[in-house]
């Protein structure tokens, strides 16, 4: 009887390792996969940082160009010739010369007759 009660113990104990054994391999591959989770995101993140560094400076040179543009057009000068050119006048010492273009529906005219013609 002593020898059943032992093997009964042994198998007992042999049950209770084999649990935390299965518990503590769960657990170590719960720990696997949330590393590299946690490695994918930093990798994704790093990146996402880094293009966004880029479109940051891309605009921060824009932004430098409009402002000189903004400067450029409120000197007198360029206003000046803004105005000239849009209401078609002429400075001092400077000749006008307005070139008509022909008005689309001439154009579109011309290119019926020369399609009546091909057939």
């Amino acid at each position: 009887m002593h020898e059943k009660q032992e093997q009964h113990q042994k198998r007992k104990k042999r049950f209770k390792y084999s649990m935390i054994t299965i518990v503590l391999a769960i657990c170590i591959i719960e720990l696997v996969v949330s590393a590299v989770q946690n490695i994918s995101k930093t990798i994704n993140y790093s990146a996402q940082i880094h293009g966004l560094e880029n479109k940051k400076n891309e605009e921060l040179i824009k932004n430098k160009q409009l402002k000189n543009e903004i400067e450029n057009y409120n000197s007198a000068t360029t206003l000046e010739s803004i105005a000239r050119n849009n209401l078609k006048m002429a400075g001092k010492d400077e000749i006008l010369i307005i070139i008509n273009k022909p008005e689309k529906t001439e154009e579109i005219e011309t290119e019926k007759k020369d399609k009546k013609r091909k057939k």
